[in-house]
């Protein structure tokens, strides 16, 4: 096992941002563990109450991983208000009573179900497994093979991203007033927006029909066969397209319009494999990263949870950390910085050491943004009147967003939506590149304010426009930057420093912002000027290797690194505005995208280094529960999942299909015999959903307590009758693309006040608002710029 650098270096200065808060955590899966997991990292001290969790397994390495440095207390549920807690993270197999949930007093209250607070199917003790979440979620429609039944993502991402947005949300809650404290967190929400690609927002824009079904494929390329292992490709823009035939030694094909565009290349698919795979069998995975690299193309080797721990970068960051309490594995550190400084994890507290209940501050002490800050040089504590009842979490704050795709434009967002002025700042001749991805043909007016990836994800936001890499531009947006209190980017690292505007420059200019920059590959180490993207970062951590059916390649999960690191970056910030907002000292945060992908695969290095066994790929089956799978009906694809979670279950599901001869066989009897037997199963299984209506299939199914769902197609999942009827997408009248339903964040108060405000802004559309009105520029000064490109309102290079 590869020794780690920083292994024996210092603790990290314990001045955590949330250092001094109580957290309340009653969690039952990866979900609620994680997002007490989080807040712990940051310096709070989480109390435990109980020990109802039906997954990870209690006392496993993973679960080792969850609640180390937390205080473990018995107790039952309605031991946990006792505690009087600061933030109190709920984790329930459905709905509670809403007199119990008044109880909590002043307290940020995070309440993580299947299906939320309310809706039709909250609150009537509908079964769930993550498989069935995710097929009614519209995840599974656009992943897997022709011919094959769709493909769940293979490392639990959806409960991963929830317990992250949980966890940002349970902090941001805690800075606004008491009637947005309340926080609904649902597991299907949450997985709609993580794993869905924004296909119901691009389907609505360019007028899809239902017929029919969305074909499923890989990803082409994307995870391809090495000399000596796998590699990962995400060809992101033109330049890439071009650059890749270049690579793999066909520029014939430069001239051949087909192979040079994304449709041509599905359309051709067996030739453009063939040759693909043709040149990197030739290569090994370290050669064809080089080579990639070379050319700017996202490139990345395909790890698993053994090479992960050898990578050159994993190592210079020292990002796998010995558990303090349970040193014989590794696990993954948290997955943001602050100030330079990696939170480092203690070793776990003794039963019962909860803390006096003087050493504390009380819930209400957070103060509200117009509060002075404290001159107190010295780690921040509690201080201030309470927040009217109801002030936004973030209101007041002066927000610069230069986040782009889906990681930065969820941020700034979220901060918009929770109450921040977001001011986002393109430039014309490099606009935010997720305005290019799932929206209309250039030929159609205005196409770039069409994009499905920046629609979904960039609304409560004013737009502004400025190159900066110009002495003009980059005079405005210094200005800019001195009168905010936060500024958000996710560029390559390169880009702010050779524009002069790294920390210690944005520091100079204004000591009380916060600056948070989220790279792919983070600050520091060898992969630092990598570029990368989602499909980049699933590739290099883990997680391609988890997902794809037992006899198959990887296959991308495709889509929920992104909102993983969003909500971990906006979980740090949110976090950091705590000390900024009480001192007025302003803090760099760190949080790389790839990093929070690895924290999501971080089970296979967990398992590995603790037991030696390599998690592997499994299609849709389960390691616990069986039979597990997605099965056909009357109608082409068309396609149930289920799962027979407990013994309880299989002799439901046995009853139900007629089959006395699996009821009566003991070795069906444990889900052992039954995982051994999978095929045998699933084939019986599929013969009999075969000639049934979905509908109906999944209704009889949930009458006999099994968790079942129908996969829902991801282009029309706003029609979701549970997802519609929660609000969870609301209509938007948009200049350009017409009225399209867009999503609310899938994490949100239950007092309606974090739902979004205003419709995404259009390119430069408030650049005489900010620059004129605001910053004082004259008509003749904002007409020059205009005339030289500094500003517009159109992509340069756009007739």
């Amino acid at each position: 096992m590869t020794a780690r650098p920083d292994d024996t270096a210092p603790l990290a200065p314990p001045a955590l941002p949330l250092a001094g808060l109580r957290v309340a955590e009653w969690s039952r899966s990866l979900a609620g563990g994680y997002a007490g997991r989080m807040l712990c990292d940051a310096g709070a001290r989480v109390v435990r109450v109980g020990d109802r969790a039906s997954s990870p397994a209690p006392g496993s390495a993973l679960a080792a991983y969850l609640h180390g440095g937390k205080v473990a207390e018995p107790g039952d549920l309605a031991d946990v208000a006792a505690l009087g807690a600061d933030i109190v993270l709920l984790e329930l197999p459905d709905a509670p009573d809403e007199a119990f949930l008044a109880g909590f007093g002043a307290a940020a209250v995070v309440v993580i179900t299947p299906w939320g607070l309310s809706g039709p199917w909250a609150g009537a003790g509908r079964p769930s497994s993550e498989l069935t979440i995710q097929a009614e979620s519209g995840s599974l429609s656009l992943r897997g093979l022709p011919n094959r039944p769709p493909l769940m993502t293979g490392s639990s991402e959806g409960l991963w991203v929830t317990g992250a947005m949980a966890a940002a949300g349970a902090v941001a809650a805690l800075q606004g007033g008491r009637a947005h404290r309340l926080v609904d967190a649902p597991l299907l929400d949450v997985t709609a927006y993580a794993t869905n690609l924004f296909l119901d927002v691009g389907a609505s824009v360019t007028g899809e029909a239902p017929e029919p079904p969305r074909a499923r494929n890989r990803l082409n390329p994307s995870v391809e066969p090495a000399a000596d292992g796998y590699v990962g490709f995400n060809l992101a823009s033109a330049q890439n397209h071009e650059d890749f035939l270049v690579l793999i030694e066909r520029p014939d094909w430069l001239a051949d319009p087909q192979m040079t565009s994304h449709q041509g290349r599905y359309e051709r698919y067996d030739e453009f494999t063939a040759a693909v795979r043709a040149w990197t069998r030739r290569h090994t995975v370290a050669e064809i990263v080089e080579r990639a690299s070379a050319f700017r193309i996202p490139c990345a080797p395909v790890h698993d949870g053994r090479t992960v721990l050898d990578d050159p970068h994993t190592v210079a960051r020292g990002f796998y950390q010995p558990n303090p309490s349970h040193p014989g594995f590794l696990e993954p550190a948290p997955a943001f910085l602050f100030d330079g400084s990696r939170p480092r994890r203690g070793a776990e507290p003794p039963p019962g050491a909860v803390p006096p209940s003087d050493s504390v501050p009380p819930p209400d002490s957070v103060p509200p943004p117009d509060v002075a800050p404290s001159s107190d040089d010295g780690p921040a504590r509690a201080g201030g009147p309470e927040p009217a009842d109801d002030t936004l979490p973030f209101a007041g704050l002066r927000v610069l967003d230069l986040g782009t795709w889906w990681v930065g434009g969820y941020v700034g967002t979220a901060l918009g939506a929770l109450g921040a002025d977001v001011v986002k700042v393109e430039s014309t001749r490099r606009v935010d590149g997720s305005r290019f991805l799932g929206g209309l043909p250039t030929t159609h007016d205005h196409w770039w304010e069409c994009g499905a990836f920046y629609l979904g994800a960039n609304s409560d936001k004013r737009s502004v426009t400025l190159d900066f890499s110009t002495p003009d531009g980059r005079a405005l947006l210094e200005r800019l930057i001195a009168g905010a209190d936060v500024l958000i980017e996710n560029y390559a690292p390169r880009v702010l420093e050779s524009a002069g505007l790294d920390w210690d420059a944005v520091h100079r200019i204004n000591p009380r912002l916060v600056l948070h920059r989220m790279p792919a590959f983070g600050l520091s180490g060898p992969r630092r000027d990598m570029v990368g993207y989602a499909q980049t970062v699933e590739q290099f951590s883990g997680l391609c290797w988890r997902t794809g059916y037992s006899d198959a390649d990887p296959h991308n999960p495709s889509g929920p690194a992104d909102p993983m690191a969003a909500a971990n970056s906006l979980f740090a910030l949110a976090s950091a505005l705590l000390t900024a907002r009480r001192t007025g000292r302003g803090t760099l945060v760190e949080s790389p995208l790839a990093e929070a992908a690895l924290v999501m695969a971080g089970e296979q290095v967990i398992t590995w280094t603790a037991t030696g066994v390599l998690l592997e790929r499994r299609g849709n089956r389960d390691p616990v529960a069986a039979p597990q799978g997605v099965f056909p009906t009357a109608e082409p694809e068309r396609w149930v999942a289920l799962t027979a979670a407990d013994d309880a279950q299989w002799r439901a599901l046995a009853e139900l299909v007629g089959r006395a001869d699996w009821a009566g066989d003991a070795r069906l009897a444990t889900a052992a015999g039954r995982r051994d037997r999978a095929d045998e199963l699933e084939a019986g299984l599929a013969a009999w959903t075969a000639g049934q209506g979905r509908a109906a299939l999944v209704d009889r199914l949930l009458a006999a307590g099994i968790p079942a769902g129908e996969v829902r197609d991801g282009r029309f999942v706003h029609d979701h009758p549970h997802l519609a009827a929660r609000g969870l997408y609301r209509p938007v009248d948009l200049p350009w693309a017409g009225t399209i339903p867009l999503p609310n964040l899938p994490v949100r108060a239950v007092s309606g006040g974090w739902d979004h405000r205003r419709r995404p802004p259009t390119l430069g559309e408030h650049n005489t608002e900010i620059l004129g009105q605001e910053l004082g520029l004259d008509e003749d000064r904002l007409a020059g710029l205009t005339r030289a490109a500094v500003i517009g309102t159109v992509p340069v290079g756009v007739a």
